[in-house]
């Protein structure tokens, strides 16, 4: 009876145009300057766009410009002696895809933003520590594959000649530049 409702699922999944998320695919991109971003996120970039087939050198017809990078780094709870038990780290940048001769918009400025936050033990510094670190790394990993996704999605926007300004909903495009 349970193979008869998993196959019925699968069935429905099918039927429905479901498929798993795969990598990002840029038919419409060739080759890509990067400028900017940090050496974790310039590299997990360079490593995924070349894993795509897309050529990652400084004569590309389109650049893929980061900005305004920063992590924050807050307490959000303290223990019974007032020191930190909880960090939150907020991992924020900005993203445009311009046209490498004339420096114009191709897709307008966006941000992205990661919160993690991590349990803190004053008493054990070195894991604390350790953790902090991979909590960044994890940070910078996720960060790549949101950019890729939302880079792959505007490309394809492009492609099919919709507005280049409409984009995902969680990252609208940025009117000025904040702080």
């Amino acid at each position: 009876m349970r193979t008869l409702w998993a196959l019925l699922a699968l069935a429905l999944l099918a039927g429905c145009g479901f498929q798993l998320r795969g990598a990002p695919q840029y038919q419409q991109l060739e080759s890509l300057t990067l400028l900017g971003g940090s050496f974790d996120l310039h590299d997990g970039l360079i490593d995924a766009l070349e894993a795509s087939d897309v050529l990652v050198h400084d004569a590309s017809p389109h650049t893929l410009q980061i900005g305004s990078e920063r992590i924050d780094r807050r307490t959000v709870a303290v223990d019974s002696q007032g020191r930190a038990a909880e960090i939150e780290l907020r991992y924020t940048f900005t993203w445009q895809l311009l046209d490498s001769r004339t420096q114009s918009a191709i897709t307008p400025r966006r941000r992205i933003t990661l919160v993690r936050s991590f349990n803190y033990d004053p008493e054990n510094a070195t894991a604390s520590s350790d953790e902090d670190l991979y909590t960044r790394a994890d940070m910078h990993r996720d960060a790549t594959w949101q950019l890729l996704r939302q880079l792959d999605a505007a490309v394809r926007a492009l492609a099919i000649g919709e507005p280049a300004d409409q984009g995902p909903a969680q990252s609208p495009p940025l009117e000025t530049e904040q702080p």
